[in-house]
């Protein structure tokens, strides 16, 4: 796939993150934040069922050599969703999206540069560090008597 069309479905996907949290800050006041993350994972996956079933299941054949690590995404995932969408009605959308970016920023350039699940590593450059202290310093003005 070209590399500007991954980057413009990271936009859209971008996009999509910030109207998720608002939508499930606001479905939690109906519901409850746990019940509201759920509801999200819950129509999330019936979603991916469907598009399995246009795909086909072939992926699944060697789930069962799996390393059990390598199953904790959804895990991770229905943790930051729980989160994220208790914490929009409290500091808002901006600085709850922002302070997870920061973090996000910080981490992958350690997983870019140390690899550790082997995927694919990527040279740290001055620019890189030099934009997650921007970011850090946009967190700060973001949460800023939030």
């Amino acid at each position: 796939m070209n590399k500007y069309l991954v980057m413009l479905l990271l936009a859209v996907a971008g996009t999509f993150v910030s109207l998720q949290a608002s939508i499930n800050a606001k479905l939690a006041k109906y519901v409850g934040f746990l019940e509201s993350a759920f509801v999200s994972f819950f129509v999330g996956t019936i979603t991916l069922l469907i598009f399995l079933f246009f795909k086909g299941f072939s992926g699944f054949k060697h789930i069962g050599e799996v390393p059990p690590i390598y199953l904790t995404g959804g895990i991770l995932g229905a943790f930051f969703v729980f989160v994220i969408t208790y914490s929009v009605p409290k500091i808002g959308v901006s600085a709850a999206l922002s302070i997870t970016i920061a973090v996000q920023l910080i981490l992958g350039l350690l997983l870019d540069k140390f690899n550790p699940f082997a995927i694919n590593s990527f040279e740290v450059s001055i620019y890189n560090i030099l934009g997650v202290v921007l970011t850090i310093i946009g967190v700060i003005m973001l949460t800023y008597n939030r």
